[in-house]
């Protein structure tokens, strides 16, 4: 990182210790996020309550819930406003052989449609287009978790950094997995478990993304080992081997740029009373080029976990011939759970700097997300 990109780092990591601390003195100093029941909550809750009382008669180990959003993006720049709508459904069960229990299935589906974003996601063809996206798609063969391995098979999250612990697929809020990695699940199987305190995974798939393709020598190996985020400090190492020419290319590229990535990460999560401090880092190379990627949040939460504030620094970079290809920018997000199945969320992000001296600017998202 040269000097100016190390200024911007380090100071946007003050900022966020300072604005923690005051936050969270001042939820202290004030109380909790007010809590209890509202008309409007008891208005969205009871339609989920009488579905979920159906199925359990129905099927007591069947779970169902259905998601739909809608994401609003305004760039600076007079770039317009973009667009992400969702509909999707979540499905999960507990399959048993002569009342034993044996494997859990999940089944996430979602039909989504993009419009006009300033970065389009690879898995779409144009930048006005839907498609159907496999969340996660996987019999977990659990049987022997306390034993300490369990098999998973399907379409399923990478096993890399924060993202293992804590998924924010559906959520503003993101960590660096799927721009560091250039994939954030795939189709494949893994093992995990807990051994000894350690949680593992590891895990062998396609590297095609929410496609299953077979196509040269496409491949993904990962693997993450860490202790248990329910700790106070808990930390993870990573390790990360693909060849992603099993993808899409991103709109504008006849290929998929760089596809044989190599990564070694670390990352750590602090717990406080009513507020985190967690971080990640990778190093390693795209085809012949080095690069790096790092993420620092500070956040506070409400005793119930309804309301949520974050502050984030990331940067990543690419060395060029000469210098290291620099981005850097900062994310400012609000969520707020109205109920179990209402969520408001907001997000602002800042760039510090851009690769190739280009202009800085703002971007600016808005989530309503209705689950039930």
């Amino acid at each position: 990182m040269n000097r100016i990109g190390l200024r911007h780092f380090c100071a946007l990591t003050t900022i966020i210790i300072f604005m923690t601390l005051s936050l969270a003195m001042s939820a202290s100093a004030q109380g909790s996020f007010s809590t209890g029941d509202s008309e409007l909550e008891n208005w969205i809750v009871e339609p989920k309550l009488r579905f979920d009382e159906w199925l359990d008669d129905q099927r007591p180990s069947l779970e169902i819930a259905f998601d739909l959003s809608m994401r609003i993006v305004e760039k600076s720049g007079g770039s317009g406003t973009g667009h992400v709508n969702w509909v999707g459904i979540d499905l999960i069960d507990r399959l048993t052989w002569d009342g034993f229990p044996i494997a859990t299935i999940l089944v996430q589906a979602y039909a989504v449609e993009v419009k006009d974003l300033p970065a389009t996601p690879i898995i779409f063809d144009d930048s006005r287009d839907w498609q159907l996206q496999w969340r996660f798609v996987y019999l977990d063969f659990d049987r022997w978790s306390h034993k300490g391995i369990s098999w998973k098979v399907g379409h399923f999250q990478v096993p890399f950094g924060l993202e293992w612990t804590s998924d924010t697929t559906g959520t503003l809020r993101q960590y660096t997995n799927a721009k560091n990695l250039g994939v954030k699940a795939d189709w494949g199987m893994s093992a995990h478990g807990t051994v000894d305190g350690l949680d593992y995974e590891v895990a062998v798939t396609r590297g095609s993304g929410n496609e299953y393709r077979d196509v040269s020598d496409n491949h993904l190996f990962a693997v993450r080992i860490g202790a248990s985020p329910g700790h106070n400090l808990s930390y993870g190492v990573s390790y990360f081997d693909a060849q992603l020419t099993g993808q899409d290319a991103p709109i504008g590229m006849s290929t998929f740029p760089k596809p044989d990535r190599v990564r070694y990460g670390v990352d750590a999560r602090w717990n406080f009373p009513g507020f985190q401090l967690l971080g990640e880092c990778s190093r390693g190379t795209n085809d012949d080029l080095d690069v790096w990627s790092a993420l620092l949040e500070a956040n506070i939460h409400s005793p119930d976990e309804r309301n949520l504030a974050y502050l984030q620094t990331v940067g990543s970079a690419t060395k060029g011939v000469s210098d290291w290809d620099e981005r850097v920018q900062a994310h400012l997000g609000v969520k707020r759970l109205i109920g179990p199945s209402l969520s408001l969320e907001a997000q602002w992000t800042h760039d510090l700097e851009l690769p190739g001296n280009a202009p800085l600017g703002d971007t600016g998202v808005l989530q309503i997300r209705y689950r039930f």
